[in-house]
């Protein structure tokens, strides 16, 4: 196959996910239909088919929307979180907060869409499954990255830690808190640091220390 024709067949596939990524986000996964993501796209129903199932095509649109890659691996190890753990602590973390609510505004709504097909759909309810173990590996990452810094106290371990923090920055609680409260970004980017650093780094501290801030 020439270069010209793979580089149009990878065009026309990014254009179906990227259409698949809007209606699952928006209408839910029952309520996607492959020939709607078709004429989303501008393309035939069996040409979306040929990008892969309805769950792949889910699956596909939330780990871009996600972590800006279609590769699963947890999303700490995607470039842009890489870059944010690499700043010194302060600027790390208020980096992090920032990236946080941009991320879950493109991608909460397929988190959703996959959660809602894992109900019916075996394909995605594994993609499902290994969603939220990588989601979880990313928080173990985040936890060592702290415990690095020095910033954790007190004698709680460290996966108790990891499902906190994990509970604090959650698509549906961001949902919670964004989406039906509606707080600003910003608002829930301070919220995430000042839990964090109460439920995170100072859980379990006898003596009610001061949190770190450094």
């Amino acid at each position: 196959m020439s270069p010209v024709r793979e580089a149009a067949l990878a065009a026309t596939h990014r254009r179906i996910v990227d259409a698949a990524a809007e209606l699952f986000g928006r209408d839910g996964y029952r309520a996607t239909t492959l020939a709607a993501i078709a004429g989303a796209a501008g393309v035939s129903v069996p040409r979306v088919n040929l990008s892969g199932s309805k769950p792949a095509l889910l699956v596909e649109a939330y780990e871009l929307r996600a972590g800006g890659s279609s590769e699963l691996r947890p999303i700490s190890r995607e470039p842009e979180l890489a870059a944010i753990m690499a700043l010194p602590t302060e600027e790390a973390f208020a980096a992090y907060a920032a990236w946080l609510p941009r991320t879950h505004a493109r991608s909460a709504g397929l988190w959703f869409a996959l959660r809602e097909a894992a109900s019916t759909d075996p394909e995605a309810r594994t993609a499902f499954e290994e969603t939220e173990a990588r989601n979880l590996t990313s928080c173990r990452d985040a936890v060592a990255f702290a415990r690095s810094r020095d910033l954790l106290t007190g004698d709680t371990p460290d996966e108790d830690r990891a499902r906190i923090w994990n509970l604090l920055t959650r698509a549906d609680t961001f949902q919670l808190l964004v989406g039906d409260a509606g707080w600003s970004h910003e608002r829930f980017a301070a919220w995430v640091l000042r839990a964090l650093r109460a439920q995170v780094f100072d859980l379990a501290d006898a003596d009610g220390a001061t949190p770190p801030h450094s």
